[in-house]
């Protein structure tokens, strides 16, 4: 094999991608450090998120009155549940280097069970490198601390169960994703297709009546009176 054909195999033989994607995260990880070590954190909305689930855990439970310095709470229970985890590990929210830590482990999660999809359904290897090599991903993890890092971890963790034929997991890892923020309702034509095809339209029904009870269950603990539940942004969207 000439170095053509040898270069051929390897950027499209699926069972170089083990290796190849192994090389690609350490890359990646030293990549991230550099990013958080170097780059300048970016405020956008992580003080926001900070002030609105201070009032939060103080007891405030009326969207309208849940501001920040940006504006309103527009987002899912979800999100404030793991921002005030955010808030408490970060000391309030004040430590933006911890928070920035974590969310590269996030983003390194994320692209671990990316790359397992990947490699599940026989992606060329060439593919691979592309995931490695997006600015606005190490952007919106590292440098943002945006909530789409979040709902992308629970996308794909569910894309991951799914490829696995676990129904019951797959749709609740994407509802709690839905439950971070509500663009992931656009994936609910392929959810529900790729239920129905695999466990028939009862069991399928049956899943989505437990993804709504998910959503259900975080509003309800969220939400204090029906004036709220009705003005709220996460009915709106």
């Amino acid at each position: 094999m000439n170095i053509y054909e040898r270069a051929i195999d390897v950027t499209t033989n699926p069972n170089h991608s083990k290796w190849i994607s192994s090389l690609l995260l350490i890359a990646d990880i030293f990549l991230c450090a550099l990013v958080v070590w170097k780059v300048p954190y970016t405020e956008i909305d992580w003080t926001t998120y900070m002030q609105q689930v201070s009032l939060f855990l103080s007891g405030e439970r009326d969207y309208a009155l849940i501001k920040g310095s940006t504006g309103p709470l527009v987002y899912p229970a979800g999100h404030v549940y793991v921002y005030s985890a955010l808030y408490y590990i970060c000391d309030g929210g004040r430590d933006i280097f911890f928070a920035q830590v974590l969310f590269s482990i996030l983003y390194l999660a994320t692209l671990v069970i990316v790359m397992w999809s990947y490699r599940f359904v026989k992606a060329p290897p060439y593919l691979f490198p592309l995931l490695v090599l997006s600015k606005r991903l190490h952007s919106v993890f590292l440098l943002r601390l945006f909530n789409d890092g979040i709902a992308t971890f629970f996308l794909w963790a569910g894309i991951f169960a799914l490829q696995r034929r676990r129904w019951s997991a797959g749709v609740i890892l994407w509802s709690m994703g839905v439950g971070v923020k509500m663009t992931l309702l656009l994936v609910a034509p392929a959810v529900t297709v790729i239920a129905v095809l695999g466990v028939g339209i009862l069991r399928a029904a049956g899943l989505g009546a437990t993804a709504l009870w998910l959503q259900v269950r975080f509003l309800n603990l969220q939400l204090g009176d029906r004036k709220a539940l009705e003005d709220s942004a996460y009915m709106r969207l």
